[in-house]
Formats: C-alpha cells, structure tokens, sequence
C-alpha cells in the first residue's frame, strides 16, 4: 500500500510545519544549524532563481518569512500522484526525482505496476506550483527524496496571508508562478509536436515499406 506522504499528513492534520523565522533587519538566516555559512542564507539563495528576479532584496527577506524549511531523508514520499496539492516546493539542497505512477498502480496500489521516472530535480529547482494557483488541485506525479535534502515551501495559507498583509509580493510570486506554469506547457507543446513529427516519418517509413 502506498505511503502517506508528507503533504497527505499536512492535509489530515492540517497543521503547517514551522516556518522560517528571519528577522526583517537581517539579510542572513543564521538560527538553524543547518545553515552554516552567509553563502547559505534564505535570500541570497532566492535571490539566484531566475523567476524571482523581479524581487527586490527587501521583498525577498519579506518572502523568506512566509517559507517553510523541512529536511527530507532519502526516500521520503514528499507527495503522492492524485494527493491534493497544498504547497510550492524550492529545493534548498539535495535532490527529488519526480515519477508517474500507472493508472493500475493508483487505483490498487499494486506493486507490479510500472513506474515510470520522469525526471531528477536538483537545487534550485522548483516545482509543485499548481497548488498555488487551483482549488483542490490534484497532484499528477509522485515527488520523493533522493539523498538527504531540505525543501522550503510556501502553502496556500501562506499565499493568502501574503494576499491580505503585502499583496504586491504576493501578486509577484503569483506572477512568478504563472510564469513557471507557462514554460513548463511550452516544454510540453514542444514535445508534443516533436512526437507528431516522429510518429508521421514513422507512418510515412511504413507506407514506403509496403
């Protein structure tokens, strides 16, 4: 039987783990042992995704309050294919491989059923952004763990918190997101029309041979 991930947890208990605590004064979060050096500090580390740069420093030290820091062992199911999405991911360290489990493997938990890996995220990375963006948006691939890694998160009580108390930061992580999702749809096209391309030489290779 699968595992309850860490966002099925969140939503059974709905109870969010603790967020970042970095003083608005500070530029460097420095209070959590895992963060050893100014190098590793929440808004220098944000400052480095490219979807963020419309961020001034001050709003990314205004953003970093509202983050979430979780560490991650290897393995540990950070959410399930068909959960219900409730947080947007960046990876702080470490590595998630994102997998499409089979319609067989959803429905029954069956073990035999394939999975099929899509692809192995790395730092700075990101992903799970529909959850910010759709009501009860059901997750379509299963994100684990690979090697010990830390994960800061933003979840939709967050973003309506930001919404309410600094809605221009919030606009712009929305705006981020947004741009996120529209880049990823036009991967997609692009390989969509790549395979169309490929199965018509394939067709057109078969004709030619009969």
């Amino acid at each position: 039987m699968t595992k309850n991930s860490f966002e099925k947890d969140i939503e059974t208990s709905k109870e969010l783990p603790p967020k970042l605590d970095i003083p608005i004064l500070k530029y460097f979060w420095q209070s959590n042992p895992l963060f050893t050096s100014n190098k590793n500090s929440i808004p220098r580390f944000l400052r480095k995704i490219k979807v963020l740069e419309n961020f001034s420093d001050y709003e990314l030290r205004l953003l970093s309050k509202a983050l979430h820091l979780r560490q991650f062992s290897d393995g540990e199911t950070i959410f399930n294919q068909n959960d219900i999405g409730v947080g947007f991911y960046f990876i702080f360290s470490g590595r998630v491989d994102i997998i499409v489990e089979d319609d067989q493997r959803v429905s029954d938990s069956s073990n035999e059923s394939k999975l099929n890996h899509v692809v192995s995220l790395d730092k700075m990375d990101y992903f799970g952004e529909l959850a910010l963006l759709q009501q009860q948006s059901v997750r379509n691939a299963t994100a684990l763990a690979r090697e010990s890694c830390q994960l800061l998160g933003i979840f939709k009580p967050d973003l309506e918190n930001l919404i309410n108390t600094n809605p221009t930061i919030a606009t712009k992580l929305l705006q981020a997101v947004s741009i996120i999702t529209a880049n990823r749809l036009f991967s997609v096209t692009n390989e969509v029309r790549r395979l169309k391309f490929k199965i018509k030489q394939l067709e057109s290779q078969n004709a030619n041979s009969n």
